[in-house]
């Protein structure tokens, strides 16, 4: 049997957002060989550039009708790839705003490969969302996932960092492979790799449990929720969320917490709802169980953080929870409720660890509930940021996420699944406690300082060469490596209060002589404009979609009704 595709100018100009994000990873790799290393930055500006060229080329696609599949029914540039694309490149357009002040603050000089990376994992999750083809979800999954894999080690320097990447590739390699053979069998069972072609042999061939393909299907079903439910972050294949989103940079772990979420529910969905609804009976209980699990689950499990990134992680396990519930449902409005879902979760979400980044030092420490004390006076318009951020994740109105929890209830209601969404109240209750728990940190506990009665004092730490970290009372004193760079200044020594006697005499001789010590007593460094522009950006739209959600979910709800019609 031969075959034989020759693509057109029309399956090129289907997949133009991918080609040019692609493109942009690949001039950002030329540019660094000649961009000096103190310009760093313009490398963000050009992957920036490239995200922008990338939704100018999703509007045309939009404006023009191009919505069809391309090259032979592998991809499709419908209403849900472009929706997804756009929230993606949203996505990725953030961390690379956020980047170059938080690799500089963390001592990373291979800039070039980070942000080439970060591309080509934008580049994978949106062929991903676009996917039409078992075969083309696997490859894009692949192409998102070994980029990833890098990205989560890339400090070197910290231990925590290498250790988030080698479990997210060993355990994600497991995970995938349980997604290869579900698809395998799924191919065995009906002959297909395309999701229309696997929809129509449903359609034209009764599912019996027992007898036929029915075995075989049954058990590419378990698989392919297995595969897809570890890379939503969905109970019980969770455990490696917490540890890769604390030991990963903090943007990768904003970034990634928004887009694999996007590319894998999106391709959840063509799967489930699109390609296999014959099957509903089937693969409707294995989702409905672990949504429960995910919802009741990733909240308790938050309660008990004390580390503010790593309660954001579980945060994550349990908002996969809820739009697990909008699958579960499985109509076009279930799926519509997904999308608004998804858009809402990424404007909040990536603001929230925005705020986490700018003030992660460079050690990986900072990030304690104990560090967010008084922060409300500290840095106002950080803690008002993720004020926020958190209400919004938490559900309180009016907020993206108040809108989001209440499509997904309302079609879970309509969908007949009233159960689903009394659990997903219930969990939303108890998940306003641990959010709730940070805003008062922020505005009405008082920092370790200010209870000491005394001020922030920098030290040194010798975490890069291995050395002693100085001891408590010892005087700030700058260390530096064997190479003769300074190592990180990040431990906190707290001064006590001198008496007025001691005090006069200390201003009098600090009026005589300079300051020999390098450290600076309770100064918070500046948030670099590009991070403040980025916090802007979330914060504003996470409040502008509670207010006037209309055009995103009319728009949800098209793009759903096409795809399920």
């Amino acid at each position: 049997m031969e075959f034989s595709f020759t693509p057109n100018a029309t399956d090129w100009v289907r997949i133009a957002p991918e080609l040019v994000v692609a493109a942009a990873a690949l001039v950002v790799l030329l540019a660094d060989l000649v961009v000096p290393a103190r310009r760093h930055a313009w490398l963000a500006v050009i992957g920036l550039l490239g995200v922008i060229g990338a939704g100018v080329a999703v509007g045309l696609l939009l404006a023009n009708g191009e919505t069809g599949e391309a090259f032979f029914h592998m991809v499709s540039s419908d209403q849900v790839a472009l929706l997804a694309d756009c929230v993606i490149l949203f996505a990725c357009g953030l961390a690379l705003l956020f980047s170059p002040d938080y690799l500089a603050r963390q001592g990373v000089t291979q800039h070039g490969e980070y942000y080439a990376l970060l591309l080509l994992a934008t580049a994978g999750m949106m062929l991903m969302a676009s996917a039409t083809n078992l075969m083309t979800i696997f490859v894009a999954l692949e192409v998102f996932s070994l980029a990833l894999y890098i990205l989560c080690a890339y400090l070197a320097q910290r231990f925590r960092s290498q250790e988030a990447g080698m479990k997210y590739f060993l355990l994600s390699s497991f995970a995938s492979a349980f997604l290869l053979y579900g698809m395998a069998l799924v191919y065995g069972s009906t002959g297909q790799t395309a999701l229309a072609g696997i929809r129509g042999f449903l359609t034209t061939h009764p599912f019996r449990l027992t007898s036929g393909f029915g075995p075989m299907l049954i058990a590419a079903l378990a698989l392919l929720a297995v595969g897809f439910c570890f890379k939503v972050s969905a109970i019980p294949f969770q455990a490696w969320t917490p540890d890769v989103y604390v030991g990963a940079p903090t943007t990768v772990t904003a970034f990634m917490s928004v887009g694999t979420k996007v590319a894998a529910f999106v391709a959840m969905g063509r799967v489930f709802l699109f390609a296999l609804p014959a099957a509903r009976a089937e693969w409707q209980p294995i989702l409905w169980a672990v949504a429960v699990l995910t919802l009741i689950g990733g909240n308790l499990l938050a309660v008990t953080q004390t580390d503010v990134k790593r309660l954001l992680a579980y945060s994550s396990v349990a908002h996969a929870g809820y739009i697990l519930v909008g699958v579960v449902v499985g109509t076009a409005l279930g799926y519509a409720a997904v999308l608004v879902y998804l858009a809402s979760y990424a404007v909040m979400n990536i603001g929230a660890f925005g705020v986490v980044l700018v003030l992660e030092r460079r050690d990986g420490q900072g990030t304690g509930l104990e560090d967010y004390a008084g922060l409300g006076r500290r840095r106002p318009a950080l803690a008002a940021a993720l004020a926020v951020c958190l209400f919004a994740l938490a559900g309180v109105p009016p907020s993206a996420g108040f809108i989001a929890k209440w499509d997904i209830f309302y079609a879970a209601i309509v969908g007949g699944h009233t159960e689903l969404a009394i659990i997903g109240l219930a969990a939303s209750v108890l998940g306003m406690f641990y959010y709730l728990r940070v805003i008062w940190a922020m505005y009405f506990a008082e920092s370790p300082a200010a209870l000491a009665g005394g001020v922030i004092v920098a030290s040194t730490t010798r975490r890069a060469t291995g050395g002693p970290a100085r001891p408590a009372g010892a005087p700030a004193v700058a260390a530096t490596s064997a190479g003769g760079t300074a190592a990180s200044a990040t431990a906190v020594a707290l001064a006590a209060p001198a008496s007025p006697a001691a005090a006069t005499g200390s201003a009098a001789a600090a009026a005589k002589s300079p300051a020999k010590s390098p450290a600076v007593a309770n100064v918070p460094a500046p948030v670099a404009w590009a991070a403040g522009v980025a916090l802007a950006i979330a914060t504003i739209l996470t409040i502008a979609l509670g207010i006037v959600p209309g055009p995103l979910f009319t728009f949800a709800a098209r793009a759903a009704g096409t795809l399920l019609r």
